[in-house]
This record gives C-alpha cells, sequence and structure tokens, in this order.
C-alpha cells in the first residue's frame, strides 16, 4: 500500500507525464518492499536500446553456467557492421573483443555491433529470448525478436516498464544470472554508462567516481535507449536512504531529433530526480 507521501509522488508523476504527448509507461520498484508505483507499467512497448539489459543479463548466465566464457575472444569481421550507436563501426574489422568487452561495449556506448555479437554468442535472437525467459523470472512483455538492423529499427525487441524492474530488481538482489558475482559486475557495468540524459540526468552520481576513487553517497546504474519518436531509459538508483528500480518508456509521434535536449529526455530525467528527493534525501 502506498504512502500518503507516496500518494503524492505518484500524483505528480502522473502530472509531469502528463505534459507531454505521448505514452508514458512508467514502473517505479523500491527495493525495501515497499509499494510501487507505476502507470501503463504492465504494456508491451518497443524498447530500442535498452533491451540490451536482456542480452547482457543472458550472456553472464550463460557464463555462470559454464554455456560459453566471457573471456572467449570474437573476430570482428566486414559482415558484422551496422549502423546506429556505437564505435565499432567506424573501427577496421579485424579486431578479436572478449564477449565480455563487448558486453561492456554493449552497455556503456551501446555499440549495435557488440550487440550483434552478443546475440550470436547466445546462439541468435530467438536463442537469447530463450535464455531470457530461462532466468526464472516473470517477463510476459519481453521478447526479443531480431538482431539490430535497421531495415526495420522497431522490430528487434519489445517489453515493459513492469518487465525491466523485475530483471533489475533480481540483478540488485543477486537473484538473476545464478551467480551473485555475476550479478554484481552486471551492475558495475550499468554504472558505467556514459549516456546520462534520463535517470541520472540530475542525480548526484557519476560514471567516473568508482575508477577515480570517489567517494559516492549516491550510485546509479541504467541503460538508456532511442529511435524516432522514443525514449527509454532503465535502472538501478541506491542511496543512503533508499534504493529502487526504475523504467520510463515514452512513445511519441517519430522525430528526428537525436539530441539529450529531446522533451521526452527531459521528462525521464524530471521522473527520475522526483522519485530522489522524495526517496533518497534525507
Amino acid at each position: 500500500m502506498l504512502t500518503d507521501n507516496d500518494r503524492n509522488l505518484q500524483q505528480r508523476l502522473a502530472e509531469r507525464a502528463a505534459a507531454v504527448v505521448a505514452k508514458v509507461a512508467y514502473s517505479i520498484r523500491p527495493l525495501d518492499g515497499g509499494a510501487p508505483i507505476r502507470a501503463n507499467a504492465g504494456d508491451q512497448m518497443h524498447t530500442a536500446s535498452t533491451f540490451k539489459l536482456y542480452a547482457l543479463a543472458a550472456l553472464y548466465a550463460a557464463d555462470a553456467a559454464g554455456k560459453l566464457s566471457l573471456n572467449e575472444r570474437v573476430e570482428y569481421v566486414p559482415e558484422h557492421h551496422t549502423h546506429g550507436s556505437g564505435v565499432l563501426k567506424l573501427i577496421a574489422p579485424g579486431l578479436h573483443p572478449t564477449l565480455r568487452d563487448h558486453a561492456r561495449l554493449m552497455i556503456v556506448i551501446s555499440d549495435n555491433v557488440s550487440t550483434n555479437a552478443v546475440l550470436r554468442a547466445l546462439g541468435g535472437p530467438e536463442a537469447a529470448n530463450a535464455a531470457v525467459h530461462s532466468l526464472g523470472l516473470s517477463l510476459p512483455a519481453t521478447e526479443i525478436r531480431g538482431y539490430i538492423s535497421f531495415a526495420d529499427p522497431s522490430s528487434f525487441a519489445v517489453s515493459s516498464a513492469d518487465d525491466f524492474t523485475t530483471l533489475l530488481a533480481a540483478v540488485h538482489a543477486g537473484r538473476c544470472t545464478g551467480s551473485p558475482q555475476h550479478d554484481a559486475e552486471i551492475y558495475w557495468t550499468l554504472r558505467r554508462q556514459q549516456h546520462r540524459s534520463g535517470i541520472a540526468r540530475h542525480l548526484p552520481c557519476s560514471e567516473y567516481a568508482e575508477e577515480l576513487g570517489v567517494e559516492e553517497y549516491d550510485r546509479c546504474g541504467t541503460k538508456s535507449g532511442s529511435m524516432p519518436g522514443f525514449r527509454a531509459d532503465v535502472g538501478l538508483v541506491d542511496t543512503r536512504k533508499r534504493s529502487w528500480a526504475i523504467a520510463v518508456l515514452v512513445q511519441g509521434e517519430p522525430d528526428f531529433n537525436t539530441g539529450d535536449y529531446h522533451p521526452f529526455n527531459h521528462l525521464i530525467a524530471d521522473l527520475s530526480l522526483m522519485v530522489f528527493e522524495a526517496w533518497g534525501r534525507d
């Protein structure tokens, strides 16, 4: 049951979401057993690059089960080139990154070449989808449908805000991949994502703090995604007061504004800050 403060937060979130001309879905799940705050949270929607979180979990679960090795090297050949986000598309073929390297590139800079490498390592999209659903979590709206291809950029995956927070909560609890150490590494990787115009925009956390030895009182690890008319961000936030999983998906009319200042990015950032101020401030 929501507390009075949470009902107030719920109302303010709804009012802010109503300020954009778009369908807004969000699932905000406290990790201390409190009641979630949700809107359209079970609706199946496109994911853009946020589905890479599911591929990451499936890959780490496969390593934990001995089905593959994150240390295996995979050659990048010309046929693997694809468009969109990432850096490998700009580099001459012939590199041999490990699957762990590909996993980190897939999350930290949302590399599409690396994403397809992860899907191939899992046996292809159909096998990757099966691997996601073998994690033992309830993910009824989630389906990995294809490799990243710009013939139809909306076709490669669908999910829901609730499914994302279900998986994120399992990662945080160390109960996603079958190995708490693998779950911890997933969260470590999410904390290094460099696309921070959504959930992390206004939060006092940095993707560089840990590697520089800077003490952080608040941490966040996220995976964002975008395509024309769509923005999403999903992640975990830890504060001294409370921790939560959050997923926000926003679908409007297609446009080609790819910048960090897209109105939907501002919406996600504002919703995230409202939750932080209600749940994370002393």
